[in-house]
This record gives C-alpha cells, structure tokens and sequence, in this order.
C-alpha cells in the first residue's frame, strides 16, 4: 500500500475534528460533574460524622477502662466520676458553711496536692476507679450468690425517681440535668446500668456485713474486750479548761517589745493557768459546786464539762487530755497543759456498761415547721400540731383495730412513719441505749417494768424547731438487746473482717483507663 493510500485510509476512519472537539470537551464536563458529586457526597459525609461527633453518640459509647473482664464506656465511667466530684464538692461546701464561710469550689483542673502535682480531676478520676473496682467486684459477687436485679428493682426506682424530682425542682428538662449532673455523655440507659450494679453490690454488701456481725460468738466478744477496754469502758469524768492571759506584745508607745520579755510574760501566764488549774481540782474535789467554780475562776461554760459519761471508743483520740483520761484510775485527777492553757480532768468512774441496751419500734408524725423571711425554721403552729395528732390518733385507731402484732405495727410504720431512719424497716431500732433517744421516748422505753409487747399508746415531743422531731411517737417495746460493749465489739470486728474481705474481692478487679478516658471531666 502506498503512502498516500494508507493516509486517506487513516482519513476516511477518523472522526472530523470539530466533532471529535466536541465530545472531549463533553467527557471533560462528565468527568467534572463526577468528581463534583463525589466531593459533594464526602463533604455531606463529614459534616454529619461532625455533627454526630459533636453530640457525643460516638464517644459515649467508646470503651475508656476495664474493670476486670468488663469494659466500661466513656458514659458509665462519666456517671462515677461526677458522682465523686459532686461528694466531694457537697462535703467541702458543708465543711465550710459550718465554718460560716463560703467555699470558692475548685476547677477540675486546680492543683489539689502541691506536692505530687494531682489535680482535682486526677482525684475524682482515681476516687472512681476505686468505686468502679468495688461495685463491679460486689456486683459479680452477688450474681454468683444468686442475686438478681428483682430483688432490688424498689429500690432501683426509688433513685431513678428522686434524679427525676431533682430535675424537675430545678427547672431542668430531665435530658438537661442528667448532662449537668453526670456530664455531656451520660444517657438515661447508661444511668440506669450502673444505679442498678451500684444498688445490688450495696445489697449485697450490706447483706454480707449483717451476717458477719451476728456471727461473733461469746468467746470472739470477750476476746475482743481483754484488748479493748479502753474503747469499751464507760467513762464518767469531769474537765475544766484554764487557759493562760493573754499578754501585752508592745509597750505604751506601741512598739514591739523584746522578744524574751514576751516569752516570760507568756510562760508566767501558763504558769498562773497552772495553778489556777490546780486549785479547780482541790476545790472540786472538797465538794466545789461545778458551775460555781467556771464562774469563779472566770472560765468559758462550753470548754468545761461536768460528769459527762462516755463510751471510751466514742472520746475524741485527737483531744489533749485523752491519753491521760484514759490512765486515771477511779476518783484520780490530772492537770494536763495544752497549747495556750490547761486541762483539769477528773474521772469519776470507769466500768464496763453491762446492762442490755433495748429493741424497738417506732411510728413517727411530724408537725409541720415553717421557715420565716430570714430562712429560720419557725416552730409549729397549733394548727400543725393538731393536723399531727389528728394523724397520729389514726395511726393508734388502725393498729388497736388490727392484732395488735409486732407485724402489723412494723407494716403500719412503713405506710405512715416520718422517721427516715427506719420507715423502711418497719420502725425498727436495736440496741438502743439509755440516754439515746429523747426524754419522753428515753423514759418509756427504760421503765422497768417494760415487757416485750407493751407499746406507748400517742408520746408528744416538741423539742426545738431546728431538730426536726417536733411531732407523735408511738412505740413498740420489742425486747432486750446485747450490752452496748458486745454491740460495739460486733461492729469493729465485722468492719475489721469487711475491710480484708473487700480488698481481697477488688483486687480481682482492677480499674484500668485507656485515652478514651480523657474525654471524662
């Protein structure tokens, strides 16, 4: 084939050059409008995984420690770690309005222990961790021990009702105050989960402690009371506090004086404090009368205490004079120094309190208290105090109406009772000490003639307006108890043995975080 044949074949195949133009510049346009589809698609993809990202549905879920052989969310680990932020907070805030102050509350990020560097959030973090490992250790415990969520489903509600009221009594949408309470992740399924685990590992716990408590026999008792008399003894005493003048730091001009002038001057004030404190002693010991003496020697009423009866285990460790308390014998006195005066002691008696402490019942209702403009409580109208008695009287009609049990008083204590410490135990208080409760209860529940049955019929006390018992009792005599030694003897060996039990069940549980866990705070 010749050269130009072969061109105007070439030719004659070809397409025209304005049509072959035509359709590259037409694949051009198609491949733009591809390439600004998939653009357009990723970018609609991104900005919902953003969206999605931003309200936390990804990162509630994301695994942030291990407990165990269990993972816990970033939501779940978020619901303990505000729970230990708000005790904590609460116990500062209550600590300083005790003080009459008002606490500046700390950011997460402020440094709690200068030394160590560790956060406030380092420690809410740690705090649960340290709750996650209990709960989840007693919650596998009890699973394993044949508990089941059923057994505390009440209970369960009881909680999830009360974060309910606490939402709608601040205005909050239910949604809202679980983030502000639990953080940004917490979700209603996720406070649920773990209200549930932390209520059955208390069950459980709790269930575990009382049969330890009531395991100690006699023999454990006694052995307990031969190392702890000081803990267990009753102590009756008497104690005075001196403390030294204060002295004049400058002179007339208003200058410092010399420091060693000063120091004499304070050592002679300890000195006079001394022997003041001496003299209480002799005098109270001739028969000085108590009052007369703080008046005489011009001391301040509430640092001195006259026959005070305490058990040992219930005196202050911390006090100065604790030490020297407990090594008088009977009729024995001590002058102890302190920082700027001096403690006169006197023990009157030491013995072992061996007579039964005593089981009961009770029904309480309330009258209600008022609080005026400055927020004081107000005490109760007769309006209130009739509404209570009207109540009461009911309460009294329905038990003599029924058999007259133990059972039913206990059944109309958890249907009418006001006392939060034992309407869900159907009134129930054990080992009650004389003294323990208040006067008109005190007196009917120790007469002697008390028998097992007996009950009170309507008891009135009106108290103070601030101590929440103005209002009815009735009571139910259910029987003697052990002496308030064993009691408190059963008590420390069951925390004793909780406490090793405990650390052993956790430590099969440790908490481990992963970054996720950064997300928390």
């Amino acid at each position: 084939m010749s050269a130009s044949r072969e061109k105007k074949q070439r030719q004659d195949i070809g397409l025209d050059p304005k049509v072959a133009k035509a359709q590259k510049e037409a694949a051009e346009r198609r491949r733009k409008n591809i390439t600004y589809a998939v653009i357009a698609g990723v970018v609609a993809v991104a900005v919902a995984a953003l969206l999605i990202w931003n309200s936390g549905v990804f990162q509630r879920g994301m695994t942030a420690a291990t407990v165990g052989g269990d993972n816990v969310s970033v939501a779940d680990l978020s619901y303990h770690y505000h729970v230990a932020r708000t005790n904590y907070l609460n116990q500062l805030y209550y600590y300083y309005s005790m003080l009459g102050g008002s606490p500046a509350l700390p950011a997460d990020t402020d440094v709690m222990d200068q030394e160590t560097g560790e956060t406030y959030r380092d420690f809410y973090m740690e705090t649960a961790l340290d709750n996650l490992s209990t709960v989840t250790a007693l919650y596998h415990e009890a699973l394993d021990n044949g508990y089941t969520l059923n057994d505390v489903k009440d209970d369960v509600d009881a909680e999830l009702q009360e974060v309910k009221d606490a939402a709608a009594s601040s205005g909050y949408s239910y949604g809202a105050y679980l983030k502000a309470a639990y953080g940004s992740y917490i979700t209603n399924g996720s406070l649920k989960a773990q209200v549930e685990r932390t209520v059955l590992a208390n069950k459980y716990y709790s269930d575990h402690a009382e049969e330890l408590r009531t395991s100690y026999s006699q023999a454990d008792l006694d052995a307990y009371l031969a190392d702890n008399h000081d803990s267990l003894d009753t102590f009756e005493y008497s104690v005075f506090y001196v403390p030294a003048a204060d002295v004049e730091t400058k002179d007339a001009d208003g200058n410092d004086l010399d420091e060693e002038i000063v120091e004499q001057r304070e050592e002679e004030a300890m000195e006079l404090a001394k022997s003041d404190a001496e003299e209480i002693l002799l005098e109270f010991a001739d028969g000085g009368d108590f009052d007369a003496l703080v008046e005489d020697f011009g001391l301040t009423a509430t640092s001195c205490q006259d026959h005070v009866t305490n058990v040992g285990g219930d005196i202050n460790s911390s006090l100065v004079y604790h030490d020297d308390l407990m090594g008088l014998k009977e009729g024995e006195s001590a002058v102890v120094e302190a920082t700027s005066g001096y403690y006169a002691v006197v023990l009157h008696s030491r013995e072992l309190a061996t007579d039964p402490t005593r089981d009961t019942r009770h029904i309480l209702i309330t009258a209600e208290t008022t609080t005026d403009d400055d927020g004081a409580t107000v005490a109760p109208t007769d309006e209130a105090w009739a509404a209570a008695e009207e109540k009461i009287n009911a309460v009294l009609d329905e038990f003599n109406a029924g058999d007259k049990s133990e059972d039913s008083f206990a059944a109309l204590a958890e249907k009418y009772s006001e006392d939060s410490g034992s309407n869900t135990n159907g009134g129930l208080y054990e080992g009650v000490y004389q003294g323990e409760f208040v006067s008109e209860y005190d007196e009917w529940l120790f007469d002697s003639a008390r028998k097992s049955g007996d009950v009170s019929g309507i008891l009135k006390h009106d108290g103070s307006a601030s101590s929440g018992y103005c209002g009815f009792h009735i009571a139910y005599y259910v029987g003697e108890g052990e002496p308030v030694w064993a009691i408190t003897a059963r008590s420390a060996l069951a925390s004793d043995d909780l406490d090793a039990w405990r650390e052993e069940l956790t430590a099969q549980y440790p908490a481990v975080t992963n970054s996720n866990a950064d997300l928390v705070g």
